[in-house]
């Protein structure tokens, strides 16, 4: 009988060390968020700002590629460690690729002319970093779905064990 209680008294620490775990990822998450939302709205307001000053034709959605266009392809791509099912990966990574036109990895950046406006760099790098933030959220809630399906396990072995 002792042993019993031992093992659910065991069963509920661990639940609790996870509940306050879930709950520090959930904080994290919730801040990742933020940043992402605060790293974006900059990165619009860069564009627009550039697209003030060089004017409308200048820093438009003509510069963009069209299907006539050559193929190109990201400088960066994100990957995860189970590529037959992305669902069932514990942890996603941003490949960051060189440019290279060779091999068709081309600065988008160049879509805009040779002498872009700084405020068109800088929104290029917030964008950038909120690429690398949603990457950090994406793992952050891949731990915490793992830290809530171990609850949910712990749940149902307190439940036999009682």
């Amino acid at each position: 009988m002792e042993k019993e209680m031992a093992s659910k008294t065991d069963i509920c620490e661990l639940m609790d060390k996870l509940t306050i775990e879930v709950l520090d990822l959930m904080e994290d998450e919730v801040k990742q968020k933020i940043e992402i939302e605060k790293n974006s709205n900059s990165g619009q307001l860069l564009m627009a700002k550039a697209r003030y000053i060089q004017g409308q034709r200048t820093v438009s959605a003509s510069q963009l590629p069209t299907e006539n266009s050559a193929e190109f392809n990201a400088l960066a791509t994100v990957s995860t460690d189970s590529p037959e099912s992305p669902r069932r990966a514990s942890k996603v990574t941003l490949e960051q690729h060189p440019v290279d036109k060779e091999n068709g990895f081309i600065d988008p950046i160049k879509w805009f002319g040779i002498l872009v406006p700084q405020s068109l760099q800088l929104a290029r790098n917030r964008f950038k970093k909120t690429i690398e933030l949603a990457v950090d959220c994406t793992n952050t809630q891949l731990r915490l779905n793992r830290c809530m399906n171990q609850l949910e396990g712990l749940r149902q072995m307190k439940q036999v064990a009682s």
